[in-house]
């Protein structure tokens, strides 16, 4: 019987989005400099370790900033468990793009850092590929901290490489509820509504004056219109995917160019911000915080970043609106699971002289973090029988999320996640390019079939 990835609802309802620092871009670094000049920290359960020739454990870490929880506890943690353990740790933090190239770089000058994060889906792959990191299963195994079985899933070569700490994300629509109510609005469910509501902000705009867009996006990093675009499609048949995949259907059927066709619907009526294409998705999301936009499709995970800055009562979590000819009130039940078959987490490199410590030190901060987000942030708990409490009260968008996880009947996978990595690159590159007007739709379509090779087994 074949079986196409993606997952079931039962398999996710244990993940959850996880607390991920608002993304800062950091300036360039130099990657083949140091990277091993790092040093870490020693957890509560292995207190007063030390190596056999009494010498001070020295880690390096490289982070990309948690993009929900607000603040910046996940670099703060870092340093508070180095101090407990009596390590050395040198911590380096990254915009999630920039550490893409810095790994890459990494890899190829045999300069990796001890403890580096991935996050989900095929990305990491080519690093396991490289043996370039450890195998934790025996970790995992003997640790009293016992995961939830599908943040532990394993890699196709039945090894573990991730101890999981970031939890994974799923595809939603942000409302600005202040300027909803200031500007007349009413949330959209239909593709006639959220057009109307792009109308509606540009009559608006033209009387007071003002350049508030209807929906937030940048797409200078590629992802952001990747993903809205899947989810168009997603919103028009949500199993379109799995028929790609096992030969069902090809590129040239109609619900892709159909959703090709809304995407630039939406550009053409100057839904998104002026110069959208020159926005990072860092800039995005501050501007949205800042009140500039009414809808943003993002992903879950940056939820309580933008309750921090926004104030829970100016925020609603919806799905993006039914994009079908005939509108069906199920649609919000078809998710689009952003980080897919693997967890964001936590990697060891092959190379380390330190590998015990480095994975105890692994499970003890994702430990941490796992208690923190279900006990302030009402996470879901990814930690089987850990006897987390929840917060007592919950914001709107936070209740909203999860009905949405209780509901949901079926979860499409974001394509970039479960594509090759140069197949995903080169089709994040041509969304943009048709965002960007460098192809138009019938050069889309015809250009992106080469592309879009989905695992199916």
């Amino acid at each position: 019987m074949k079986k196409y990835r993606v997952k079931k609802k039962n398999d996710i309802m244990g993940s959850l989005l996880t607390a991920l620092l608002l993304v800062i871009s950091l300036g360039t670094v130099l990657l083949c400099s140091g990277c091993k000049t790092a040093v870490q920290p020693k957890t509560s359960e292995a207190a007063n370790v030390q190596t056999d020739s009494g010498e001070k454990v020295s880690l390096s870490v490289w982070a990309f900033f948690d993009e929900n929880t607000p603040g910046t506890y996940y670099v703060d943690l870092w340093e508070k468990l180095a101090e407990e353990y009596g390590y050395d740790i040198e911590l380096k933090t990254y915009s999630t793009e920039q550490i893409k190239d810095k790994l890459k770089i990494a890899l190829v000058c045999d300069e990796l850092p001890d403890v580096f994060a991935v996050w989900g889906g095929n990305y990491p792959n080519f690093l396991f590929d490289a043996n370039a990191c450890l195998p934790v299963e025996k970790y995992l195994e003997a640790s009293e901290t016992k995961f939830a079985d599908n943040y532990v899933l394993p890699y196709q070569d039945g090894h573990n490489y991730i101890i999981p700490c970031l939890v994974e994300a799923y595809a939603v629509t942000y409302c600005n509820q202040n300027l909803m109510q200031e500007m007349g609005l009413t949330v959209p469910h239909t593709w006639e509504e959220l057009v109307a509501l792009v109308q509606q902000v540009n009559i608006y705009n033209e009387a007071h004056g003002t350049e508030y867009a209807a929906i937030e996006l940048g797409d200078k990093d590629s992802w952001l219109g990747e993903l809205l675009y899947t989810v168009i499609v997603n919103r028009i048949d949500p199993y379109a995917q799995e028929k790609l995949a096992f030969g069902e259907m090809d590129f040239s059927a109609p619900v892709f160019t159909q959703a090709a066709e809304k995407l630039m619907q939406l550009k053409e009526m100057n839904a998104f911000p002026e110069k959208f294409l020159e926005i990072g998705e860092v800039e995005a999301v501050q501007n949205f915080a800042d009140g500039k936009a009414v809808l943003f499709p993002h992903q879950s995970t940056i939820v309580y970043h933008l309750l921090d800055e926004m104030g829970a009562d100016a925020l609603s979590m919806e799905q993006f609106p039914s994009c079908n000819a005939a509108y069906d009130d199920s649609y919000a039940q078809y998710m689009v699971d952003i980080n897919h078959t693997l967890t964001p987490g936590l990697c060891i490199s092959s190379d380390t002289n330190y590998p015990d410590e480095a994975a105890q030190l692994c499970l003890e901060f994702a430990k941490r973090v796992n208690e923190r987000n279900v006990t302030q942030y009402d996470y879901v708990d990814f930690v089987n029988d850990s006897g987390l409490e929840a917060p007592s009260e919950e914001a709107l968008a936070v209740r909203q999320f999860h009905e949405q996880l209780d509901q949901a009947v079926h979860y499409t996978p974001l394509w970039y996640a479960v594509l090759e990595k140069e197949d995903g690159d080169n089709w994040r590159n041509l969304t943009r390019k048709l965002l960007g007007g460098a192809v138009n739709q019938e050069e889309f379509v015809q250009d992106a079939a080469q592309y879009l090779n989905f695992t199916a087994q």
